[in-house]
């Protein structure tokens, strides 16, 4: 008893310090996320007052009922899920080889690497989006160079095109499908590789039945990433779509800044919220559920790392 009265006089006073040194950062996430978030909520069920920029008395669901039953911000909608989908694929397929090599690579080099890989996410969405402009541009790098090679004639149209906004949105969220990545293959046994080429497996057999199922978690965790990112993006799709590619990030825009009806702009953005925990959800059951499996190779062989 006296034991246990001891671990309380300490532990008591640890969480309340804990608590204390919690209380600024829980403030300033309620203020600055969960409060404009109710707000948001609340808005998206008012509806804009005829003739008026000014809400309505009341709640409604007109919102989200419009946006079910318009075809075409249905038609966005599902632009915008196999936009993020189709950018995700792509940053897995271009991050898988450069991860690899990042992980294989020693002192200076790799934290020369790591570096160059955070440079996109610490420039913020604008500057990579405008130097995708010169590189896309009709004018710009990619087809200066085509036509000095002579493999086009006239230039090839990029901006304000889907390919250009996947490109785009493959340029600016590759980071953060390369960071897990790396950080799952930093940790992979060095001698899995070796051991699975000595017993005669070619390389695509390797990474379909070695290196992918002991990295799925870092696998899952790029991809929820990138197409979170993806499904929200704004600037990326506003400045290299040129106002011809709608998304649901750039309609949100429209509606709040440019039409002026907040409410909708509002269900809008709840509705990429709603998508957002989703996608968080999806990738946090298939992160447990991949942990929860056995090891391939210990599986099939018997041997334990």
């Amino acid at each position: 008893m006296p034991n246990l009265l001891l671990d309380f006089s300490i532990v008591m006073p640890m969480n309340r310090r804990a608590t204390l040194l919690l209380a600024p950062a829980l403030i300033l996430s309620g203020g600055v996320f969960l409060l404009p978030f109710l707000w948001l909520v609340v808005t998206s069920f008012k509806v804009r007052g005829e003739g008026s920029l000014l809400m309505a008395d009341g709640f409604s669901l007109a919102n989200y009922a419009r946006l079910i039953s318009d075809s075409y911000f249905a038609a966005v909608f599902f632009r915008t899920l196999w936009l993020s989908a189709l950018a995700t694929i792509l940053c897995l397929i271009i991050a898988l080889p450069v991860a690899r090599q990042i992980a294989v690579s020693a002192g200076r080099a790799k934290g020369l690497l790591l570096a160059l890989i955070l440079v996109p996410l610490v420039s913020g969405a604008l500057l990579p989006s405008l130097g995708m402009l010169h590189l896309l541009g009709p004018l710009g790098v990619i087809n200066s160079i085509l036509k000095e090679m002579g493999l086009i004639r006239s230039s090839i149209k990029f901006l304000g095109t889907v390919p250009g906004v996947v490109i785009g949105l493959v340029q600016a969220f590759l980071p953060l499908m390369l960071l897990p990545l790396v950080n799952a293959l930093s940790h992979l046994p060095k001698d899995v590789e070796a051991a699975a080429a000595t017993l005669g497996a070619p390389m695509p057999v390797i990474w379909r039945r070695v290196i992918l199922p002991l990295i799925a978690p870092g696998v899952v965790a790029g991809s929820v990433l990138v197409f979170c990112a993806s499904l929200t993006s704004f600037v990326t799709p506003q400045i290299l779509g040129q106002g011809k590619i709608a998304t649901f990030g750039t309609m949100a825009y429209q509606q709040a800044s440019l039409v002026l009806d907040w409410p909708f702009a509002s269900a809008i953005a709840v509705v990429m919220l709603a998508l957002l925990a989703i996608g968080l959800g999806i990738g946090s059951a298939l992160t447990k559920l991949f942990a929860r499996e056995p090891d391939p190779v210990s599986a099939e062989t018997g041997i334990t790392a």
